[in-house]
């Protein structure tokens, strides 16, 4: 067995035993946290959508896309491990104020299916690119969450023709521009080994009580106990293979010098309490890109789009005037003021 492999096994194991202590130090604090009266409205987030539609994918996979409203265009685009139900609160909001709404599953997440080459960054990519031709859209503002955002990313760099042709702005939500402690090849190999050696997803998230503790993690302050539901649910919905296997292809993430080129308008927004893409790493994001702005959310958490979904809309229907998204010509103008809910940050 290689010392990597070693170290792995027994780093998994401090991993589990520390989860299991926590689980039974935290168990009455989860229970309580379950009950949290809901407000009044569906706990349950049915998808709605006016349309949609089965794409092929550059390599023999298909992409599940749907769309919901009339006007100008917000492309939305999930994490890891989830689907695009984490966009249920949008597709119901967004078009209420004016907006067409696209939201798609990345390969192997909810409906849609890895093409022969599987999962990489590039293809992610090649992916966004896929939904903005085939379906023709254009002057549009692309959202991206946590693995989303890397898709965003890695589009705008590896196909810029595409994204000046049909994309007016990039949001930039909770996300990362370099994997966690990647920054050496032996730490890439140790991650690499946790992951295959970790117990299943599925395994941890099964159990209400320590999956509602580990969906928890992507919250800020005090969630309703619907939207962390939600959250072990997608999880336990993504098959076990692309749980590796994506996870696996975001170890190889390292976009620190790259997103420098990145040459449209960009919005950047973090949670102050996320834990997964830490405020640090979209600080440095907005640093790098041009022009580009950070809006940070007061105790917000990793899931912005459910926990504070009034706010991150109305943020967005903001940036999508400041661009002119929907508008083909429109140069953006100077930003307004923030809200007084959010810390506006200037990432240059």
């Amino acid at each position: 067995m290689s010392r990597i492999a070693k170290v792995a096994g027994i780093a998994t194991g401090v991993v589990a035993g520390a989860v299991g202590t926590a689980y039974g130090v935290e168990r009455a604090v989860i229970a309580r946290g379950r009950r949290r009266r809901e407000p009044e409205g569906p706990t349950e987030f049915v998808v709605h959508f006016d349309e949609s539609w089965t794409l092929a994918s550059h390599d023999g996979g298909t992409i599940k896309v749907v769309s919901r409203g009339a006007g100008p265009t917000i492309v939305l685009m999930h994490g890891v491990t989830l689907s695009l139900r984490s966009w249920v609160l949008q597709l119901d909001a967004l078009p209420e104020l004016g907006f067409r709404v696209v939201a798609f599953d990345h390969r192997g997440h909810g409906g849609s299916v890895a093409g022969e080459s599987g999962h990489s960054l590039a293809n992610l990519a090649a992916d966004v690119a896929t939904v903005l031709e085939q379906l023709d859209l254009r002057d549009v503002l692309l959202v991206g969450h946590s693995m989303g955002g890397v898709a965003v990313e890695v589009f705008a760099l590896e196909h810029p023709d595409v994204a000046h042709a049909r994309v007016r702005g990039l949001v930039l939500l909770s996300t990362l521009a370099r994997a966690p402690l990647m920054g050496t090849s032996p730490m890439r190999k140790l991650a690499a080994a946790l992951s295959r050696q970790a117990p299943g997803v599925g395994m941890l998230m099964n159990p209400p009580n320590l999956g509602y503790l580990l969906a928890r993690l992507g919250y800020g302050r005090d969630p309703l106990p619907s939207h962390v539901e939600l959250n072990r649910q997608m999880i336990l919905e993504c098959d076990p293979e692309t749980v590796q296997l994506a996870l696996a292809a975001l170890l190889e993430l390292d976009l620190v010098d790259d997103i420098a080129a990145i040459d449209l308008p960009t919005l950047v927004i973090t949670g102050s309490a996320d834990l997964i893409a830490p405020p640090a790493e979209s600080r440095r994001i907005a640093q790098r890109i041009p022009g580009a702005r950070l809006e940070t959310f007061r105790g917000g958490g990793h899931m912005l789009m459910l926990e504070r979904a009034d706010e991150l809309n109305a943020l967005l229907v903001e940036f999508a005037e400041e661009v002119g998204v929907g508008l083909p010509g429109w140069r953006p103008g100077s930003a307004g003021p923030a809200p007084p809910a959010r810390v506006a940050e200037d990432g240059r």
